[in-house]
């Protein structure tokens, strides 16, 4: 999975619930949602934070506690749990 890019569905649910990440603490709107989300996309998408890229935090801080696979796959998790409690996919 090295040459692998992460399964994003462009749901926009992680930038509707940035509250509880401090590093993203400025782009809140008060509601927890990132003032850069326009129509479930990022506004700022090629400029947006590093904590924003799932590549760079891994090579960044992940890298050395999982395997890329690993890293993609908890992020998968986290990430299919808000699409179950949203309602965009259908848990099991």
């Amino acid at each position: 999975m090295n040459d692998a890019q992460f399964p994003c569905t462009s749901c926009g649910l992680c930038c509707q619930h940035i509250s509880h990440i401090e590093p993203l603490a400025k782009f809140d709107r008060g509601d927890g949602v990132c003032i850069h989300l326009l129509d479930n996309l990022c506004s700022i998408y090629h400029d947006r934070p590093e904590i924003c890229r799932i590549d760079v935090m891994y090579r960044k801080e992940y890298q050395f506690y999982f395997t890329k696979e690993q890293f993609y796959h908890e992020n998968l998790k986290v990430c299919q749990d808000l699409q179950i409690r949203h309602g965009v996919i259908k848990g099991e």
